[in-house]
C-alpha cells in the first residue's frame, strides 16, 4: 500500500499533517497527530515533530493573489502561535506543510509551502496568515512612498540599522498588564523607547509608550508577567534570579530624531521639503 493508492481511493484515507516552520537557523516541527512522530531526516538523523492542536483551511489552487492565502489557527494559550502577535522581525518565516495517511507512516509529500504574513487574535483562538510562495512571485513590488516622514521601518531593511548595537539589557521590577517597569529605562529621557522593541526570549513587544522607568507595550507579554511571578533561583545561593529583558530605542521617523539620535541620516526615506501647497494644483502661486 501506498500513499498514491490511498490517496486515490474514494474512502480509504486517513490524512495526518507534518507543518515546519523556519525562521533563519531556527526550526520548529508541528504535526496534527495526537502523538509525537519521528521522521528520518538527511543521514538518518531521527526528526521529531511535536504533536499539536493546529489546523489549516482548504488549499486552494487558483491565479487570484488573495485567495492564495493559508489560515492556520491555534489555541490562544500556544507560545509558537502568540510569538507572531508581536512585530516580526526581518528574516522571513517560511511554512511547508506535509501530509501523509496514517496507514503509510513513513510517506509524506509536500502539500503546501508559503510564508507567515500575520496574525490576529479571535476569541480563543490565534489565527495565522500564510500566503504561498507563487502569490509572492506574482505579486508587484512595494513601491517608495512620497511623504515628509521616513518611508522605511525602524531597524529594518532601508532603515540599516542594526538593532542587535541598540539593545539595551535591564531588570524588570513589575509588570502590571502591558505596563512593565525597567529601572534602566528612566536613564533616558522620556519618549525615548517609544517606537522601539522589548524582548523577553523569543518573545517580543512593541513599545508605544515611555515615561520613567515605565514601558507600555502595545499587548500583554503573559510569559514576562509569569516569570517575574515566579522567578528562577540560583542554585548555588537560592536566591531569585533577575528577570531580564532588552529594549531597543524607537523612532518618530522624523529627520532630525534620524540624524541627532541614530546619525543615519544617509537612509532616511522621507522627504521633509515637499512644499506644503501643490504648485501644479491650479491655483495661483503668488
Amino acid at each position: 500500500m501506498t500513499y498514491s493508492s490511498i490517496e486515490s481511493s474514494p474512502a480509504d484515507g486517513r490524512p495526518y499533517f507534518l507543518y515546519q516552520f523556519i525562521e533563519g537557523e531556527l526550526i520548529w516541527r508541528f504535526t496534527s497527530r495526537a502523538t509525537a512522530w519521528t521522521s528520518a531526516g538527511s543521514g538518518g538523523t531521527a526528526i521529531t515533530w511535536e504533536p499539536a492542536a493546529v489546523a489549516h483551511g482548504d488549499v486552494v489552487q487558483t491565479s487570484d493573489i488573495e485567495r492564495g492565502q493559508l489560515e492556520l489557527t491555534w489555541p490562544l494559550s500556544h507560545p509558537f502561535a502568540r510569538r507572531f502577535l508581536a512585530p516580526m522581525g526581518n528574516t522571513p518565516v517560511t511554512l511547508t506543510i506535509f501530509r501523509g495517511h496514517e496507514q503509510v507512516l513513513g510517506e509524506t509529500v509536500a502539500h503546501w509551502k508559503g510564508r507567515v504574513v500575520g496574525a490576529e487574535v479571535e476569541g480563543q483562538r490565534i489565527l495565522l496568515q500564510a500566503e504561498s510562495i507563487f502569490s509572492t512571485l506574482r505579486r508587484a513590488g512595494v513601491r517608495a512612498k512620497y511623504q515628509r516622514l521616513c518611508r522605511h521601518a525602524l531597524y529594518c531593511r532601508g532603515c540599516g540599522l542594526d538593532i542587535a548595537l541598540h539593545w539595551l539589557t535591564g531588570t524588570v521590577t513589575a509588570v502590571a498588564s502591558n505596563a512593565v517597569t525597567v529601572p534602566e529605562a528612566a536613564d533616558q529621557p522620556d519618549g525615548w523607547f517609544r517606537g522601539g522593541v522589548l524582548r523577553f526570549g523569543v518573545q517580543l513587544g512593541f513599545i508605544t509608550g515611555h515615561i520613567g522607568a515605565t514601558l507600555t507595550l502595545s499587548r500583554p507579554l503573559p510569559e514576562l508577567a509569569a516569570a517575574l511571578a515566579a522567578p528562577e533561583i540560583a542554585p548555588e545561593t537560592s536566591d531569585p534570579l533577575p528577570v531580564l529583558v532588552d529594549i531597543a530605542p524607537g523612532c518618530d521617523l522624523r529627520a532630525a530624531t534620524c540624524a541627532a539620535k541614530f546619525g543615519n541620516l544617509l537612509n532616511f526615506g522621507g522627504f521633509p521639503e515637499i512644499p506644503g501647497r501643490n504648485p501644479l494644483g491650479g491655483g495661483s502661486i503668488v
